[in-house]
């Protein structure tokens, strides 16, 4: 994930959410059959790449540096997954999920007293 962290960050949310979205029944029924320890093994990927980002996002000055990375990388794929829950409970659409997971990512990782970005064209 290159460039500017902020604009990295949504890219990988918007590809991010897609498969989530595309596979919800089968995290659904994975969530349910695998212990929690193989769900990890199964997130290890995306989470290292997740915190190479958060990172030098924060040696960059874009986010937030008083929480553990790990944390910063759980709360990111926690809002997922909960916005395939409000999507299943019919609270949300497929449609909006990428858009509100940034607004409230953003709003996560932004460093205390820094204006959060904007979302929409350009983050």
């Amino acid at each position: 994930m290159t460039g500017d962290p902020l604009l990295a960050l949504a890219r990988y949310i918007e590809a991010g959410w897609h498969l989530v979205d595309q596979a919800r029944a089968l995290l659904a029924a994975a969530q349910r059959e695998l212990p929690a320890g193989r769900i990890r093994e199964l997130h290890a990927g995306p989470a290292a790449r997740v915190e190479t980002l958060i990172a030098r996002g924060r040696a960059e000055g874009a986010f937030r540096t008083d929480l553990p990375i790990a944390w910063m990388v759980n709360v990111l794929h926690t809002v997922m997954h909960s916005a395939a829950e409000e999507i299943r409970a019919g609270r949300l659409t497929p449609d909006h999920a990428a858009g509100h997971i940034t607004a409230t990512v953003l709003a996560a990782f932004t460093p205390p007293g820094k204006p959060v970005p904007k979302t929409g064209a350009g983050v």
